[in-house]
């Protein structure tokens, strides 16, 4: 999945725009991510977009195929860092929600290295997570 998220970035950012994709998984498996989702989006070399209309298509089609959204991942143009607007808008704003940010819009080595991992606590606050804690899917 890191790899095919990899092919996302490169091919749609091109090493000069932000790109985005979501992991997604069975709603009845915590934890479990199967599905890379690239979504219809418009970007800048420091932003991103996710078009309304393809996020409420998204969402019925998770809800009819009983999955849901893990993590969001994206590019930044230097170092990686949740910035503001990845505070506030985030996929999906609720408890446990991951975001991923690779740096160097993800043009090195297909790995999680200097990337910045986050999860949404109860309170609505981002919380570093370490990636040495995770094995990449």
């Amino acid at each position: 999945m890191l790899t095919e998220s990899f092919a996302h970035f490169r091919r749609c950012g091109d090493n000069r725009r932000e790109c985005v994709v979501y992991w997604t998984g069975p709603a009845d498996r915590h934890g479990v991510v199967d599905q890379v989702e690239h979504p219809l989006h418009r970007a800048t070399r420091f932003s991103y977009e996710v078009d309304s209309a393809w996020v409420t298509t998204f969402f019925l089609q998770l809800r009819h195929q009983k999955r849901t959204a893990r993590i969001q991942l994206h590019t930044h143009p230097g170092l990686a860092g949740h910035s503001e607007t990845d505070d506030t808008y985030a996929l999906v704003p609720a408890s446990g929600f991951l975001s991923l940010v690779l740096p160097n819009f993800a043009g090195g080595t297909v790995s999680l290295d200097a990337a910045f991992l986050v999860e949404m606590t109860s309170s609505g606050d981002w919380a570093p997570i370490p990636l040495s804690s995770l094995d990449a899917p």
